[in-house]
């Protein structure tokens, strides 16, 4: 049996966790795959750097916390396909994860681009267009889908964002990020 925690519980271990990362602290979208953990060495390119706000999390509320305040880049520091976040406070990592897009039919995708579909995170192996309807499912590593062929990366995604391709220079913003405690 898994440990189970009642809400408070959960809901004390997610304002723990925003206290510790602490007030104002950077989220940077960047390029490629995340390093193996916080501790290794960044790696892909800094497409936009956020200065959160100083309190960038909701209080926790039925064992999870929703983004609170504005969280945006006015101007990408460079170009290209976001494939995960950092979240720093200096130059320590605090938390990391990958971002995709919602799955979109009859749509271009790069080769490395990453969307969900169905509650599944998927990684593009073969660039091409996307079938009009239904997108990848399963959890196999040669899923097919109009032209493109995809990869099941993990159950769920950490970071949504609308676009996944960013142009240097655009505004990216993150509209929505929720953490959830585990152990329910």
């Amino acid at each position: 049996m898994s440990f189970q925690f009642d809400v408070a519980s959960r809901n004390a271990a997610l304002d723990a966790l925003e206290t510790t990362i602490g007030a104002s602290p950077t989220l940077e979208i960047r390029s490629g795959a995340p390093p193996a953990n916080c501790a290794a060495a960044d790696t892909g390119t800094v497409l936009a750097t956020l200065a959160l706000p100083a309190d960038w999390l909701a209080n926790a509320a039925s064992g999870s916390k929703a983004l609170s305040g504005t969280w945006q880049d006015l101007s990408a520091d460079a170009g290209g396909l976001a494939g995960h976040f950092r979240i720093k406070s200096g130059a320590t990592c605090r938390m990391q994860g990958l971002i995709s897009a919602p799955w979109a039919g009859s749509r271009a995708y790069a080769l490395g681009e990453q969307a969900h579909n169905g509650g599944n995170l998927y990684r593009v192996t073969t660039a091409g267009t996307s079938a009009a309807s239904g997108g990848p499912s399963g959890t196999g590593a040669s899923i097919t889908d109009g032209g493109v062929t995809w990869t099941f990366v993990q159950a769920g995604t950490d970071m949504t964002l609308d676009n996944t391709s960013v142009a240097l220079g655009q505004q990216v913003s993150v509209t929505s990020f929720t953490l959830t405690a585990g152990g329910a």
